[in-house]
This record gives C-alpha cells, sequence and structure tokens, in this order.
C-alpha cells in the first residue's frame, strides 16, 4: 500500500490538545493524527513532543520540520483513568469539515499504521513471553503482559471503534489486515453518506468520523511503544539480538 506522505516539512505550529483528570496528561498532536505524549505534568508531555514529531516523520518517510513553534491549543478536564491513557476527549479538529482529499489521507494512514503495527507483531521472536513489569490491572482489565496479548487486544478493538458510529461490520471474518480493511470500507461509505458533519454519541462520549480515524492509529502507536518496550527488554536480558522497530519510536 502506497502510504500517503502528509507534507508536515513546512509545519510551522504544533498544536497540542491536552486531556487530564489532575493525575495524569495525555496530549494529541493535532497536525499529526494519531502523534501523542504523555506525562504526569502537562510540562513532562510538553518535553517529548520534539521525539513524537521525529518519530511520526520517519514513520511517513518524510523531514521533520525544520523550525516550529509549540502551542497548546485545547484543555479538556475529565474523570477518566488518563494516567492509564483512558481517554474521551473530542478535538475541534475532529468537527471540522473533511473533503476527498483529507478523507483519504486519513484512510490511507489508518491503513498504514496497520500495517506497520502487523509488521512489528511479526518480526518479534518471543511474542509470548511475559513482561512481569506490566503485571497490572488499568480501567479495561488486566494490562496485556505479552506481545501476543497486546496484538490480540488491538486486533480486538477494532470493530469497537467501528461500533463508535453505530456501524456494524458487513463480515467479521479474515485477519487482522482484513478487518482494518473491513472497518475502513464500512467508514468510506459513513463519508460518503455524510462526510464529517454528524457527531455521535455514544456512551456518555463525542465522537465523529475524523475521530474514529485518528483514534485507530493513536491505538495503533500506543501499544506499539508497548511492544517495542518489551522488546528492548528483551535485548537488555540477553533474550533476543535485536528488532525491528517499524514505527521508528527510537529516534
Amino acid at each position: 500500500m502506497q502510504k500517503t506522505k502528509a507534507d508536515i516539512t513546512g509545519t510551522k505550529r504544533i498544536s497540542v490538545a491536552f486531556e487530564t483528570n489532575g493525575k495524569g496528561f495525555i496530549g494529541f498532536i493535532v497536525q499529526l493524527p494519531g502523534a501523542y505524549v504523555r506525562g504526569k505534568a502537562e510540562e513532562e508531555a510538553l518535553s517529548k513532543v520534539g521525539s513524537e514529531v521525529q518519530s511520526y516523520a520517519k514513520w511517513l518517510g518524510v523531514g521533520p520540520p525544520v523550525r516550529y513553534e509549540v502551542l497548546v491549543s485545547q484543555r479538556h478536564p475529565c474523570a477518566l483513568t488518563v494516567e492509564d491513557a483512558d481517554s474521551e476527549i473530542l478535538l475541534e479538529e475532529d468537527k471540522s469539515p473533511m473533503n476527498d482529499r483529507k478523507f483519504m489521507e486519513l484512510h490511507d494512514l489508518v491503513s498504514y499504521s496497520a500495517e506497520t503495527f502487523h509488521a512489528l507483531f511479526r518480526s518479534a521472536e518471543l511474542e509470548n513471553w511475559v513482561d512481569e513489569g506490566r503485571i497490572r490491572k488499568t480501567f479495561y482489565g488486566d494490562v496485556p503482559k505479552t506481545i501476543r496479548e497486546i496484538f490480540d487486544h488491538v486486533n480486538g478493538t477494532q470493530y469497537y471503534y467501528l461500533s463508535r458510529a453505530n456501524l456494524r461490520p458487513k463480515e467479521r471474518v479474515g485477519d487482522f489486515l482484513q478487518t482494518r480493511q473491513n472497518c475502513l470500507n464500512s467508514l468510506r461509505e459513513l463519508y460518503e453518506q455524510q462526510r464529517n458533519d454528524q457527531v455521535f454519541q455514544v456512551d456518555n462520549e463525542e465522537w465523529t468520523l475524523m475521530k474514529i480515524l485518528r483514534r485507530f492509529i493513536w491505538h495503533d502507536r500506543i501499544h506499539g511503544k508497548a511492544i517495542v518496550r518489551i522488546m528492548r527488554k528483551q535485548v537488555q536480558l540477553g533474550l533476543i539480538v535485536g528488532f525491528e522497530d517499524s514505527f521508528h519510536f527510537i529516534t
């Protein structure tokens, strides 16, 4: 699949939309769908913007912006366990008009993100090795403690995101990549019907088509980073020699 290479080299401003419960902060980089930073304080999260921009640019295969300023464009207080990456924020950008070019750019990024996450999983030598440091509970239950469990979690969440627009897949057959394509096919039909004009209220959370597409990429990235952390630990313990960082998280 030929990924869409979004032109971010000329970006002059990086906008960060923050969500917090006072215990943790997660910031979404508006110009880079799915890119995010986290920290116990807003300042800590902002200090990670540069490395996330570099990582995202390498993932796209383009040069990062040479000079840019970082601004906080939105702050959303919530009662969720943000420190465990629970999120509900609807970005102002998520409500913006969407044309064919914008939809296809996001469509291709969601597809490319799935391919990258799948490649990362397939490269794992010890997918069932238990990382004991990950044994704990969060808002969604037990934290996946192996690479295989992380992969299964991400795969199992794909149709959840589809349901945020009250959509049901026409078919549920296929592997990880086919499931992603099934979701994208349904989202394309939604786009053709109503562009990005509708705000869906589901389980006390607001969603738009653009937010769903963004969240697919974010979910791949946040769990891709978890896989990379496990594989780095495996290298440090001498269990494997190295690994392929297909997302380019290590810049």
